[in-house]
């Protein structure tokens, strides 16, 4: 017979205390939960004709079990859709994504110059930076009827752009991985030409036929760089301007960044 004194902790066998020091805390559990899940969304994301549960509990690293429980969890929930046994990213995440802003301080002082260059240069005009190899909008600003908007979908080709060899010529030396579109030596060369204030980058169609682009650096105070400013139009070329334009917005959108950090 076991007596236990009031208030006391009632006495544990060897292996109930065993057991109990192996058990997750709750917030550990719920990271855990929560790992499993984006590990599903993320393994969905990469893929455009869904997967089957035995390819997304590999392609997420998770047991079969804890796929599948997870993956309806989100179906309920609307951020994973199942059709003919197969799982894929749910209407729900498209309204989330669609919220997400790259930089919101980065936009804030650049929607203004972004729009009135668009407005002198009569050509669409934007700021874009470089994310998982990906060309992202800050903001952008397009005349009545001058619409176009190409979405480049790999380095290879988003480095033809201007835009894309600004940005991936402003990564500190090292950070990421040069597309061989442009030799070590082109690149080298490009970094070293950037940080004239002046400077730009001209596209005379050498990533889409009949656009031409013009893009420079936009920088932090710190002088990394912040993004790209870019005019895009249709023409066989740039009329002369066109570069200043965009090298003096590039300089308002900096002035801008440096007036808010000495705030």
């Amino acid at each position: 017979m076991q007596v236990h004194t009031i208030g006391s902790e009632p006495a544990r066998s060897d292996s109930d205390r065993c057991i109990n020091t192996t058990l997750m805390p709750p917030a550990e559990a719920g990271r855990g939960v929560l790992n499993g899940a984006f590990s599903v969304l993320d393994a969905l994301a990469h893929v455009e004709e869904g997967l089957g549960l035995t390819a997304l509990a590999q392609a997420a690293g998770l047991a079969k079990t804890s796929a599948h429980r997870l993956a309806e969890q989100l179906v309920t929930l609307g951020a994973v859709e199942r059709f003919d046994h197969r799982y894929y990213v749910g209407p729900r995440m498209l309204r989330i994504g669609q919220r997400w802003q790259p930089n919101p301080l980065l936009r804030r002082c650049a929607q203004e110059p972004v729009h009135t260059l668009a407005v002198r240069s009569r050509a669409m005009a934007s700021l874009r930076i470089l994310h998982e190899h990906r060309l992202r909008y800050i903001c952008a600003a397009v005349p009545h009827g001058h619409a176009h908007m190409t979405d480049h979908v790999d380095p290879e080709s988003i480095a033809r752009t201007a835009t894309g060899r600004v940005l991936y010529a402003a990564q500190p030396f090292g950070e990421v991985a040069l597309p061989d579109c442009w030799t070590q030596r082109e690149w080298r060369n490009l970094r070293e030409s950037l940080r004239d204030p002046r400077a730009t980058v001209v596209d005379h169609q050498d990533a889409v036929a009949g656009i031409c682009c013009v893009s420079a650096p936009v920088w932090w105070p710190n002088g990394d760089c912040a993004g790209a400013v870019t005019i895009t139009v249709r023409a066989d070329g740039l009329p002369a301007r066109l570069p200043g334009l965009v090298s003096y917005t590039a300089g308002r959108i900096g002035a801008a960044l440096q007036q808010l950090r000495e705030k």
